[in-house]
């Protein structure tokens, strides 16, 4: 796909990181890096998964919110995510979804009807899900009072054939949404080009995956993988990678093999080195005595 250039974004959700957060103003060295970054990951169009892998404390929310500012600079969309603020939420894909089409309709002023059909199939996505995880409450459990609750008690109060009929339907949804979303996305982004003259591809920043519980932390990159991976869209994920396996085998066991488990979600990974301390120190004016 030929390059062309496009007005920089300045109407996203995080428009105060445009000047807070550049490589220009990187107390961490991490210019060149970052530019080299950023030209990788606008190179991939054919729906890409990067791991962004550092160790804690070297800066990954730092270096995300820099290049949310630097590909918004180039005219790419641009989504930021904080994967541990909606640690509490029980479906990743509600998230992600929320955050795609508030984001992109923030960028995108009056994009609204061009959402509408994504908005449509990722409902009967989620509604999939919704009687996917009600079919997992025990009779015990109906007491409470709670959406899931209602929903699993008219299951359980039909016949086990009736039961069955209505997992399975909602099983054929999910699969079915799961293909018109990829279907929607890509004509989405089309549009985000044609009429709206941005660059491709749509860049989704995920931060803090490493912090969730180690459930929500996998059903996210399930999300990823399924519903989202599509033409013209990258995820970066910034994750401390071995802390990310700790959490893989607090679920599958201290035997399971994390590392290719996690083979599945990543086409490639990106190390985020150790920061230069004394590059730092001497960019912020602090006297150490000798």
């Amino acid at each position: 796909m030929a390059s062309t250039r496009l007005s920089p974004i300045t109407n996203c959700k995080y428009k105060e990181w445009l000047d807070d957060y550049t490589f220009g103003n990187c107390k961490l060295n991490r210019s060149e890096y970052g530019e080299f970054l950023a030209s990788y990951i606008t190179g991939e169009h054919d729906g890409f998964v990067l791991n962004l892998n550092g160790a804690w404390g070297t800066g990954k929310t730092q270096f995300l919110k820099r290049l949310y500012s630097l590909l918004c600079s180039k005219g790419h969309p641009t989504i930021y995510i904080d994967a541990w603020e909606s640690d509490f939420s029980e479906c990743p894909l509600s998230v992600v979804s929320s955050e795609l089409v508030s984001q992109l309709s923030c960028i995108n002023e009056n994009i609204g009807s061009d959402l509408k059909k994504v908005s449509r199939v990722l409902g009967k996505a989620l509604k999939g899900v919704t009687i996917a995880s009600a079919g997992l409450l025990s009779k015990a459990a109906l007491g409470e009072a709670s959406a899931g609750t209602e929903i699993a008690k008219s299951l359980f109060s039909e016949s086990d054939l009736g039961y069955l009929e209505q997992v399975k339907k909602g099983h054929t949804e999910q699969v079915d949404a799961i293909k018109k979303i990829r279907v929607e996305l890509e004509c989405l982004a089309e549009v985000i080009q044609t009429n709206y003259k941005h660059q491709l591809p749509v860049i989704v920043l995920v931060d803090e995956l490493d912090r969730c519980r180690p459930n929500y932390a996998i059903e996210m990159l399930e999300v990823i993988k399924h519903f989202f991976t599509t033409k013209n869209f990258v995820f970066v994920i910034a994750t401390d990678t071995e802390q990310l396996k700790h959490s893989i085998k607090a679920v599958y066991g201290t035997e399971f093999n994390s590392s290719n488990y996690l083979k599945r979600f990543f086409n490639r990974e990106a190390r985020l080195s150790e920061p230069d301390i004394k590059h730092y120190i001497s960019l912020t004016n602090i006297e150490i005595p000798n």
